[in-house]
């Protein structure tokens, strides 16, 4: 649902742009073009009333959406009767200390999401021989769910993604 209302309000707010930069472009060059907008603005109030109402509801939609995206995300650890909350930024910390140990001379991004109550990390890797990837891979899964037992409780399963950089590229 998110990603709709993202996507609803990028698509009015990049035609409200292509819009402008189309009058923008024409009032310059067209007398009549000129003439009917002063009087569009003379006689016609109630429609820049309209559309002033419309920019403020884009306006307060783009607000919500910033406010409801910037919340802070919990997972929820059950274990025997309670249950616990762990902040995303728990274990982003956890993770961001964890490949500063591994690759201390690089920065690793690293994302979090939870769906359906579960971990999926994405991570993008220095260049590593392909040959040594999936060992690398499987020692980096070992280590999280280690980590995550040990620091968080957490013995679910989790979701790794991880992309390797090109030999050429750096950093």
């Amino acid at each position: 649902m998110s990603n709709l209302f993202h996507s609803l309000i990028s698509l009015v707010i990049a035609l409200f742009f292509v819009l402008i930069g189309l009058i923008s472009i024409m009032i310059p060059w067209s007398a009549d073009i000129r003439y009917k907008l002063i009087h569009f603005i003379l006689e016609d109030a109630l429609a820049i009333s309209l559309f002033g109402f419309a920019f403020i509801v884009v306006g307060s939609a783009i607000i919500a959406n910033i406010l409801l995206n910037a919340r802070h995300q919990y997972y929820h650890i059950r274990s025997g009767v309670g249950a616990i909350k762990i902040e995303t930024a728990i274990i982003q910390q956890h993770l961001t200390l964890y490949f500063k140990e591994l690759f201390p001379s690089n920065d690793i991004p690293c994302r979090i999401a939870m769906k359906k109550n579960k971990i999926h990390i994405t991570i993008d890797l220095p260049f590593t021989p392909p040959t040594q990837q999936r060992e690398l891979l499987e020692r980096i899964k070992g280590d999280i769910q280690h980590l995550f037992a040990t620091k968080l409780g957490y013995l679910d399963e989790f979701f790794l993604s991880a992309s390797f950089h090109d030999k050429n590229k750096t950093g």
